[in-house]
């Protein structure tokens, strides 16, 4: 049964995290209508790299803060809802003790990756947003174990 509430703590971190930032996305294109994504070029990857470029450098920020988010809350609910005890969690090292949020963390890297492929974006973009998930899931995942351990 406890194996059943990691796949399903694992599965529900990784629907809401990128329901959440997909959210966040819709957010950043009412924020910055130029950069909405039903103005994406689709099936043209020159004019998809030429649009990216040419949208102003909150548009890009706001990109990548979402994809933060979204792993933030993905690790929220990963470390939420994992079966571990509080006594696991006092006994264990902060790595360990926060690995059902980093491993999302990773899970996401892995999509941003993905993301990265797919879609054409300036190089210092890709590099901020690969280096940017796993510590935000970490740092929300530590958040989460000491609300749990008050």
């Amino acid at each position: 049964m406890k194996i059943l509430k990691w796949i399903v703590s694992y599965i529900a971190a990784i629907l809401i995290g990128s329901i959440f930032m997909m959210t966040m996305h819709h957010f950043s294109g009412i924020m910055f209508p130029e950069a909405a994504l039903a103005k994406f070029p689709e099936n043209n990857p020159e004019a998809l790299r030429a649009f990216i470029s040419s949208m102003g450098l909150g548009p890009q920020i706001a990109a990548l803060i979402s994809h933060w988010l979204g792993t933030a809350m993905g690790a929220f609910i990963a470390m939420r809802f994992a079966p571990v005890t509080d006594n696991w969690l006092r006994t264990q090292s902060i790595l360990k003790a926060t690995f059902p949020g980093w491993a999302i963390g990773i899970w996401f890297t892995i999509g941003g990756v993905a993301n990265a492929m797919m879609i054409p974006m300036p190089s210092w973009m890709i590099a901020f947003d690969l280096i940017g998930y796993v510590p935000f899931a970490f740092l929300v995942s530590r958040m989460v174990v000491r609300s749990r351990l008050r």
